[in-house]
């Protein structure tokens, strides 16, 4: 949880800015995607993230799961494509697939994205959550924690 309080003096006026309590996760993503990113069907039930190497997706999601140990054990028996080193998606990298889907760069690619997820923060743990649009002006997605999830596995 933080606290943020800022004052800001607007054409005479002194406006105060504030976000209490915040969620752990709340606020967009830390890192910026590649604007020239683009996912591409590969026919054989994967989704290629053209412009990071290697990264590949399970385009049709999992059926939902209640804890972290099932979809733990989902992804480490796929065998999706002839690869069977998938793992769950970061938070960071389930942020990405999203803004590639709401800027069209899925080409196409049918993808539900609503719903939530099972990803890993950035310190190794499992969570489940959803990327959610957020009310401000400018498009922006907050991470909320849920109680179960599907599973969109990614590799490597």
């Amino acid at each position: 949880m933080r606290r943020i309080l800022q004052v800001v003096r607007m054409s005479g006026l002194l406006v105060l800015l504030a976000v209490v309590a915040m969620p752990r996760w709340a606020g967009a993503a830390s890192k910026a995607v590649n604007p020239d990113n683009t996912l591409a069907d590969l026919g054989n039930g994967i989704i290629e993230e053209v412009g990071v190497a290697g990264r590949m997706w399970q385009q049709e999601r999992s059926g939902p799961f209640r804890s972290m140990e099932e979809a733990q054990a989902y992804v480490q028996t796929m065998n999706l494509g002839g690869h069977k080193d998938w793992r769950l998606p970061t938070i960071q990298e389930l942020y990405d697939l999203h803004y590639l889907v709401d800027v069209k760069k899925a080409k196409g690619i049918e993808l539900r994205m609503e719903g939530n997820y099972w990803v890993t923060d950035p310190e190794g743990h499992g969570m489940a959550g959803s990327w959610e649009i957020g009310d401000q002006c400018e498009p922006s997605r907050s991470y909320f924690k849920k109680n179960f999830g599907y599973v969109r596995a990614v590799r490597p």
